[in-house]
């Protein structure tokens, strides 16, 4: 049996749907998937900034890792870029990037590009694996060279 994993998943809210699928398809292959996201389905409905910047870090603390949706939406977008350069702060906490289906390399946040832990395409197998591991790859699957991970402990 696979080991629980607690998961953040940075998102725009435009790729909530992506969320849902990336969720179903980790569940189909057996991956047990705890998400403390904020979507449609548990929205914050908050608009003081930093209302949402403490809501966001106590989820982002709580989960171990952090499922980064790429996207086209989430290129350069502030509070995505926020959510990494947060996550970032610890040295234990993986931040994985995922790249949606139809993304291209261009689409990639320069925070994730610096800080993360894999960046692989969009397939559940390999996903699970970055739980755990590191990986690799460009949107379509071709494996990449590792990025070198500069983290600044809390």
């Amino acid at each position: 049996m696979m080991s629980a994993h607690n998961i953040f998943v940075a998102h725009r809210h435009e790729d909530d749907h992506l969320v849902g699928e990336l969720k179903s398809m980790l569940a189909k292959s057996g991956a047990e998937i705890r998400d403390s996201s904020i979507t449609t389905d548990n929205p914050n409905d908050a608009h003081n900034e930093e209302y949402i910047r403490s809501l966001l870090r106590a989820r982002i603390d709580w989960a171990g890792k952090m499922i980064v949706i790429v996207s086209p939406e989430t290129y350069n977008h502030d509070w995505v870029d926020w959510e990494i350069e947060y996550a970032r702060k610890f040295p234990d906490k993986k931040i994985i990037g995922v790249w949606a289906p139809g993304t291209t390399a261009d689409n990639l946040p320069e925070e994730l590009e610096d800080f993360a832990d894999s960046i692989i395409n969009w397939d559940a197998e390999l996903i699970i694996d970055a739980l755990e591991n590191e990986h690799w790859t460009d949107p379509d699957g071709a494996p990449t060279a590792p990025h070198s991970i500069p983290r600044a402990p809390c």
